[in-house]
């Protein structure tokens, strides 16, 4: 196995996206794509941090909102590792929730706006 099967991320210091979204969003992709299989286990958040020049702390705020949206599980001294998941449609809508995020920060639209956004949409499908 790869010991770092992250090699493949970077962080654009010229994107207006936040570092954190960019790499949030790296690894959706990977996951979605395929790349990254249940079970990889990512490298530490140090590691992680190091790699890509980042702030512990916005590295450990990746893998925290990974871990929220299902897509990894953190096991304390085991690490980081990838979720099991068949459900691809709870992938495509992380997915796509992290490209509105992205999107948002481009245009300098905040969280709530955002998720104003969203609740409209919502709304029109019923």
């Amino acid at each position: 196995m790869d010991s770092n099967p992250l090699a493949f991320i970077s962080v654009d210091s010229t994107d207006k996206t936040a570092p954190y979204q960019q790499v949030r969003q790296q690894i959706l992709t990977a996951i979605s794509k395929g790349k990254l299989k249940a079970g990889t286990k990512l490298p530490s958040v140090r590691a992680l941090a190091e790699q890509l020049g980042l702030a512990v702390n916005t590295a450990a705020k990746v893998y925290k909102e990974l871990e929220a949206g299902g897509a990894v599980v953190t096991r304390g001294r085991h690490g980081t590792i990838v979720q099991a998941t068949d459900d691809e449609g709870s992938i495509a809508v992380a997915d796509a929730a992290s490209e509105l995020a992205a999107v948002a920060t481009r245009w300098g639209i905040g969280e709530r706006a955002a998720l104003a956004y969203v609740k409209a949409a919502f709304s029109s499908q019923l």
